[in-house]
């Protein structure tokens, strides 16, 4: 299955008009010539002049790899700790100015988007203000991972003060059923018995205790003294709805640096860019040892276990589970080739569509963007699988697209991302902002800025405002 209609035409529709490869266009490239393996350059620069037609070949390769400084890149990190994010964004202006090739990286944006969205977020809780603090965590998931669980309370406290505690027992649940560290577990458990029932209590106390096995003693005591409470104030029944699995909030487990998707209910399929190997629907009394170990090893989140259990393995399934360890321990490139490893030789129809998921997800973060489209456009992916894959590519080109100051095929990107998933994230919302001011159409620019200063007044919103009404 290919691209949808609207977006291969987007996707073809970039490379026909750009005249020049772009700095992502050029990420293969680059890696073939730091591997130094020169066929592998030759075949990428004819496929670049196939594509860009006007391109011509630098006589030294060397200039291609010309990058941003590092501490220009550094500039920018320390302006998002300080809290400096409309800094930030402008180093970004700034650099792409004098490196027209250059694309901030995902991590970097996701960085400034998250320390922005938790400012607005503490913002809120401590102006009282619990349906922005709401809307600003339920728009901003990875607010809520196991490592920031004091968002998770939080946001749960601030259910409670609008009298909506199912969905505050559901926050709790989340937690209860995704994270491992005990003291973040007994915490829950105790700021739970405000609003659960004693079997709600109960089934949160044995999510805990299959979290966190070796703290079933601790947890149950705690169980007991809470149950104690609740009986002796007569709370056996307050005015909750049962606890239904389908309508509690699973918070994301920590998993280091990588980007994930942690805000979703439970029973819908699990969004890619958490990193995670698809379930395998072979049994487990197949699997190799080397299998078994290493999936033991990645459910602990030991991702070097799992690289050294699988190590010498060679059969498909096992190559692409040790291809996921690798992309969480933050080794691309030798997820890369795992995962192409384990996509041409796997017999299982299955282990290679979703070994062809991880390779087009490590491209991604490479920023390997028309590779990664290539591999969608031959794949059969999942509903769920297609659906990040293509998000991510119209999110990687529209910001692309925007740096190089085309900015009515960043709007169309923007707009198709938006039509695909249903939402833009505020960060992208105002990058289309600025795209619609910059080509002209200030109308429309107010419209976008507006709406997003109404869902969150910002410095950020506020400055687009005025920019827009200049």
């Amino acid at each position: 299955m290919g691209l949808p209609l609207a977006v291969a035409c987007c996707l073809v529709g970039g490379a026909a008009l750009a005249q020049t490869p772009t700095d992502a266009d050029l990420q293969a490239l680059r890696f073939y010539m730091s591997e130094s393996n020169q066929q592998a350059v030759n075949s990428e620069i004819r496929r670049l002049q196939l594509q860009y037609p006007d391109w011509v070949v630098p006589d030294d390769l060397g200039q291609i790899e010309r990058s941003v400084p590092g501490e220009m890149i550094d500039r920018i990190y320390r302006q998002v700790d300080a809290g400096q994010f409309e800094g930030a964004r402008g180093t970004i202006a700034e650099i792409s100015r004098e490196y027209p090739n250059w694309s901030p990286s995902a991590d970097l944006l996701e960085t400034l988007a998250l320390s922005e969205a938790q400012a607005s977020f503490e913002e809120a809780v401590s102006g009282n203000n619990a349906d922005v603090a709401i809307r600003v965590a339920r728009a901003n998931p990875a607010l809520l991972r196991c490592e920031r669980v004091n968002n998770a309370w939080l946001l749960a406290e601030q259910y409670q003060s609008i009298g909506d505690v199912t969905a505050a027992l559901g926050v709790y649940t989340g937690i209860a059923r995704s994270c491992t560290d005990p003291d973040a577990l007994v915490a829950t458990l105790e700021k739970s018995a405000d609003v659960a029932t004693l079997d709600q209590l109960a089934r949160l106390a044995d999510l805990a205790r299959s979290q966190s096995p070796a703290t079933a003693d601790r947890l149950t005591s705690v169980e007991d003294r809470l149950r104690a409470g609740m009986l002796a104030q007569g709370q056996i029944a307050p005015a909750t709805s049962p606890l239904d699995p389908l309508s509690t909030v699973e918070i994301g487990p920590a998993t280091g640096s990588s980007p994930a998707v942690s805000l979703r209910p439970v029973g819908r399929p699990q969004r890619a860019a958490s990193l995670q190997r698809p379930a395998s629907s072979a049994p487990a009394t197949t699997a190799p040892a080397s299998l078994s170990g290493a999936r033991s090893a990645a459910q602990r989140g030991d991702w070097a276990s799992c690289l050294a259990e699988s190590a010498s393995a060679r059969d498909a399934e096992t190559v692409a589970q040790r291809g996921w360890c690798a992309l969480n321990a933050d080794r691309p490139m030798q997820a890369l080739a795992d995962f192409k490893a384990a996509a041409s030789s796997a017999r299982s129809p299955q282990t290679r569509r979703d070994a062809s998921y991880g390779q087009a997800l490590v491209m991604l973060r490479l920023n390997m963007v028309d590779e990664a489209a290539a591999v969608a456009a031959g794949t059969h992916f999942t509903a769920e699988q297609r659906l990040e894959i293509e998000s991510q590519i119209l999110d990687k080109r529209g910001v692309a697209a925007y740096n190089r100051r085309d900015f009515r095929r960043a709007i169309a990107y923007f707009d198709e991302l938006e039509r695909v998933t249903g939402v833009v994230r505020r960060d992208l919302a105002l990058l289309r902002g600025y795209a619609y001011l910059n080509s002209g159409q200030k109308a429309q620019a107010r419209i976008e800025f507006q709406r997003l200063h109404d869902q969150m007044a910002t410095p950020a919103s506020r400055r687009a405002l005025s920019d827009a009404l200049r």
